[in-house]
């Protein structure tokens, strides 16, 4: 998977995990609300172990700007 998907795929679900987190009126040990952060928690470990074993990935806070609003 290329690292613009993996930036979409983790940006949908942290905006449904948001989403979530409303619709339980932010109860956040309800169960569909940690099953959905354990979920998003493996995505973000996984891309976190590909970023740390690729020696050519550059990762800016900017680099997304079409997905995500610069934090700068």
């Amino acid at each position: 998977m290329s690292n613009e998907l993996m930036y979409v795929l983790i940006t949908k679900m942290h905006l449904r995990l948001n989403q979530l987190i409303e619709q339980k009126n932010y109860d956040l040990l309800d169960k569909d609300v940690l099953h959905y952060s354990q979920r998003l928690d493996k995505v973000l470990s996984r891309f976190n172990k590909v970023v740390s074993q690729d020696p050519n990935f550059n990762l800016s806070s900017c680099e997304m700007k079409k997905f995500t609003k610069c934090a700068i």
